[in-house]
């Protein structure tokens, strides 16, 4: 999946913010639709003040009410200053509207390939691998696994009955070896 600039008027937004520059990203998956509206600001003040009243005016005129996209909304705020984190904790946990990203002390000028890139590592995990591990030896498990190894998972009576077994022998040895 990745993230494609989508030419959405937001002159609603611009009208209000002269300071803020605005972008809307959108997945090329339509099954895992996600929406993101970006703030580009000059000034970590620019975002402390204005967050909240960016999210309502997206909630009003962007953010259709319900659906599976109501739930795959973001608001990004980037800026090259360090905004305090307090106010950053703040505007990432809140849950009305959207979901909040805040990316401060950003190195670069943002630019468009710069807001992607950075954009799918938030919200899509591109920068994420995936390691490849040798199988672990034997060894190398719980001393417990000898316990509930091949534990009956149905629900008979006879299954209910081992697994109750089993917990009294993981606690005998926990009682045993206690010290």
């Amino acid at each position: 999946m990745k993230l494609l600039i989508n030419e959405i008027d937001l002159g609603f937004l611009s009208s209000q913010y002269e300071n803020i520059e605005f972008y809307v990203f959108c997945s090329n998956d339509p099954l895992s639709f996600i929406s993101c509206i970006v703030c580009v600001c000059e000034t970590s003040h620019d975002i402390v003040q204005n967050w909240r009243s960016i999210q309502n005016i997206v909630a009003v005129y962007h953010q259709k009410s319900g659906g599976f996209d109501a739930w795959n909304m973001y608001l990004a705020f980037f800026c090259n200053q360090k905004i305090p984190t307090w106010d950053k904790y703040e505007i990432e946990n809140n849950k009305f509207s959207a979901r909040k990203i805040v990316v401060d002390e950003f190195l670069e000028v943002p630019n468009i390939h710069n807001l992607i890139i950075e954009l799918e590592k938030q919200l899509l995990g591109s920068d994420l691998t995936l390691e490849s591990r040798a199988e672990q030896p034997k060894e190398n498990l719980s001393y417990l696994e000898k316990y509930y190894r091949g534990a009956p998972l149905d629900s008979k009576n006879e299954s209910r009955a081992k697994r109750a077994l089993m917990i009294d022998n993981i606690i005998e040895s926990l009682s045993c070896n206690e010290n």
